[in-house]
C-alpha cells in the first residue's frame, strides 16, 4: 500500500514539474509573488548553446559551433 502512495506522489511531482516547465513567464512571475523559487525559469538542459544562458557562452551570446565532418558508416555481414 505504501508503494502505491510513493508512486502516486512521484507521479504528481513529475506532472507539476512538467506543467511548470511549459508555463509562460508571466504566470511564473505571478507565482513568484507567493514564493521566490517559483519565479525562476527552468534551466537550459539541452546544452545546445543557442539560448546564450550557458556559462561558457561569451557575453551572453551563443558561440558559433562548427559541426564535425560527416563520416560514412560501413556495415559488414558476418560469414
Amino acid at each position: 500500500m505504501s508503494q502505491n502512495w510513493i508512486v502516486g506522489v512521484l507521479v504528481c511531482v513529475a506532472a507539476l514539474y512538467a506543467v511548470w516547465y511549459v508555463l509562460p513567464a508571466a504566470i511564473r512571475q505571478h507565482l513568484g509573488r507567493l514564493h521566490s523559487a517559483l519565479a525562476r525559469a527552468p534551466a537550459c538542459t539541452s546544452s545546445c548553446g543557442s539560448c546564450g544562458k550557458c556559462a561558457g557562452s561569451p557575453h551572453g551570446e551563443s558561440a558559433k559551433v562548427t559541426p564535425a565532418p560527416e563520416q560514412a558508416i560501413t556495415f559488414y555481414r558476418k560469414p
